[in-house]
């Protein structure tokens, strides 16, 4: 118990850490944790996989929470390998890092100590650094593709969706009252969005029962922000301002997809600017909310729903919708 403890408090440093950079973790680390996270995550874990996650900014707390579910049931599971040897495959500890055999030895190249008492696979503190990391520096710095870094992690699309289904669940959504500040807005809309990953895609769907479209996530998204949007991707595409260069693009910022670039007329998606270069949406039938990627070829522009439509002549005036 001694060395947890030792462990927290090196994470709570490493969290200070982050803020005097000016990071907010609260959006680092996918927001605060939901009541289903309180009941089900011990009180001992819960604390290091926000500080964890906060190692790598972009890493949502509650995808390195999700993986220690499925993995161990946070430590709780009696399966080979959790508090001693190695599973089938060669996996072990908590968060059932390969430490050999099938598996290989991924502990070896990513380990952190993360309470000072030397790198052990089957230590909370450093088993979930040591995850952390790995994700990390497997997709999900900066929020580059955190998808792709729970896939790295385990392989499997099935493993993919229930990470992030879970995590969806890990995340507390807070709503704002109509009129809240323009950045509070946004950041509350990301903060949803975030917390709705790995939920399925059905056509028309504004999240009754857990389905959402592309456009239905975005008025759910910025709902929580005490926004109202159009129901419709073509119609959010009029509401706010038109960012027209991408590198002035905010986490907020909505991004569309035409099949035509010349006509708006023909916008077929939409999604929501995290930062990074990535965007969450809700992709098409059989898929799930994720995180992908925002620049492709039917990029046909950004549009900052909490700005003024007359703000267009703020920002610069040569529209950069690909490269």
């Amino acid at each position: 118990m001694g060395k947890l403890l030792l462990g927290v408090l090196v994470t709570v440093f490493l969290v200070l850490g982050l803020m005097a950079l000016g990071l907010s973790t609260s959006l680092i680390g996918g927001g605060p944790p939901s009541t289903q996270a309180q009941r089900d995550i011990p009180a001992a874990y819960l604390p290091l996989y926000q500080a964890g996650a906060d190692s790598c900014p972009g890493l949502p707390w509650s995808v390195l929470a999700a993986i220690g579910k499925v993995e161990s049931d946070h430590g709780r599971s009696t399966a080979p390998g959790v508090t001693s040897g190695a599973n089938f495959a060669g996996a072990a500890g908590p968060m059932q890092i390969g430490i050999g055999g099938k598996a290989g030895n991924t502990f070896a190249g990513y380990a952190v100590d993360a309470d000072g008492g030397g790198a052990d696979v089957y230590n909370p503190p450093d088993a979930v650094f040591t995850a952390a990391n790995y994700l990390c520096r497997n997709g999900a710095a900066r929020g580059a593709d955190v998808a792709k870094a729970v896939f790295a992690y385990n392989h499997a699309d099935w493993y993919v969706t229930k990470v992030l289904a879970i995590a969806s669940g890990y995340a507390a959504t807070q709503g704002l009252p109509p009129g809240a500040p323009a950045e509070d807005v946004a950041a509350a809309a990301v903060q949803f969005a975030y917390s709705q990953l790995g939920k399925p895609y059905r056509w028309g769907a504004t999240g009754q029962q857990g389905f959402y479209d592309c456009s239905g996530l975005m008025l759910s998204a910025y709902r929580a922000g005490g926004m109202e949007l159009p129901r419709t991707s073509r119609e959010q595409w009029l509401h706010g301002a038109r960012v027209w260069n991408v590198g002035d693009m905010q986490p907020g910022d909505l991004v569309f997809y035409a099949y035509n670039l010349a006509d708006p007329s023909t916008i077929h998606h939409v999604g929501i600017y995290i930062g990074a270069g990535n965007m969450i949406d809700a992709p098409y039938t059989g898929a799930f909310v994720r995180v992908t990627p925002f620049l492709r070829g039917d990029f046909i522009g950004a549009v900052r729903p909490t700005a003024a439509a007359a703000a267009t002549t703020a920002t610069t005036t040569t529209a950069t919708t690909g490269a």
